[in-house]
């Protein structure tokens, strides 16, 4: 069975009302492990190898991805090193100059993990900067009252997409998510009728 791999954003986890949406939807269609959402390491480098392992292990049955904030910018990097379809959700397409404000130490409000960033996951952030993205491999979704990112940036560093879904109004948290639950697992060839 095809999978959906959510990635989760900035202090966030696996526990993310997100992830539990797309989670609690796909079991209630009999679809218990369809979704997979692991927490990841706060530090980006070690994020990735996670998510490629991830990828690496599910890839022979199909897989999309699905990101959030940060999660989102993390999607976009796999996707084209794997050539994986992926759902941005409000996606921190600038993540190495945003974090800049969150040098210094953090308190992951979900996981009570304390930890400090430091200029050198900015560095690895860098590394992971998408400048040219395959068009039809993305879904992008927007709410435009966005208190956290400028969603106009969204729109400037995917032009184009196979899908757009922007909102007039909205938030970070991208309010009301649960209305595109079916239509997210029939994007990821979960649900095919």
């Amino acid at each position: 069975m095809t999978a959906l791999l959510y990635i989760h954003g900035f202090n966030s986890s696996e526990r993310s009302h997100k992830a539990t949406v797309l989670g609690d939807a796909a079991k209630k269609m009999g679809l218990r492990d369809a979704v997979i959402s692991p927490r990841l390491s706060w530090q980006p480098a070690q994020a990735i190898k996670q998510l490629e392992a991830i990828i690496e292990a599910n890839q022979h049955q199909g897989i999309t991805l699905i990101g959030s904030s940060l999660g989102g910018f993390y999607a976009a990097y796999l996707a084209e090193k794997y050539r994986l379809k992926a759902i941005l959700v409000n996606p921190a397409v600038q993540a190495p100059v945003l974090l800049q404000d969150f040098l210094g130490l953090q308190l992951n409000p979900y996981t009570n993990e304390e930890y400090e960033l430091t200029q050198v996951h900015m560095v690895e952030l860098e590394q992971l900067v998408v400048t040219e993205p395959t068009a039809d491999l993305y879904w992008l979704m927007i709410q435009e009252g966005d208190e956290v990112l400028d969603y106009k940036e969204a729109l400037k560093a995917f032009p184009k997409t196979a899908r757009l879904t922007r909102e007039e109004k909205g938030d970070h948290s991208f309010i009301e998510f649960e209305r595109f639950s079916t239509e997210i697992l029939r994007f990821a060839e979960i649900l095919t009728e």
